[in-house]
């Protein structure tokens, strides 16, 4: 083709192009894995996916230390699905004991921390970070 190479920053736009078709085959798992970090992140420090503290326990601790193992966030298709499962859906609910809901996974609209990690997926896989 003629012109090829004269133009490196237009080539590699086009080349970014073209990839966009396969962006979301190529995105969902990356994007599962980001989201699976951050939440178990969150779990971690102790906060919902908004970033908020949970409430302590009665005792004072750290609720829902290991909360992570009720968690799952798979791939499937399309979209990114994320559950949790046992117990810890009651207390994500506010439907155990006590009637205090400590959210693990985002119900509405999309946190921040997590908007930040689906971006830096998303970057990365555009080359562009």
């Amino acid at each position: 083709m003629a012109g090829a190479g004269m133009f490196p920053e237009l080539d590699a736009a086009l080349a970014k192009v073209r990839a966009l078709p396969n962006l979301v085959r190529d995105v969902v798992p990356a994007a599962a894995e980001a989201l699976d970090a951050e939440l178990r992140a969150n779990i971690a420090a102790g906060r919902g996916p908004d970033g908020e503290a949970w409430q302590l326990t009665q005792a004072g601790k750290q609720p829902l230390q290991h909360a992570g193992k009720a968690l799952t966030v798979l791939p499937s298709g399309g979209v990114v699905v994320a559950r949790v499962t046992g117990p810890e859906a009651l207390h994500h609910l506010g439907g155990a004991r006590g009637g205090i809901a400590r959210r693990i996974l985002p119900s509405r609209g999309v946190p921040a921390g997590v908007q930040r990690a689906l971006q830096a997926v998303v970057l990365r896989l555009l080359g562009s970070s």
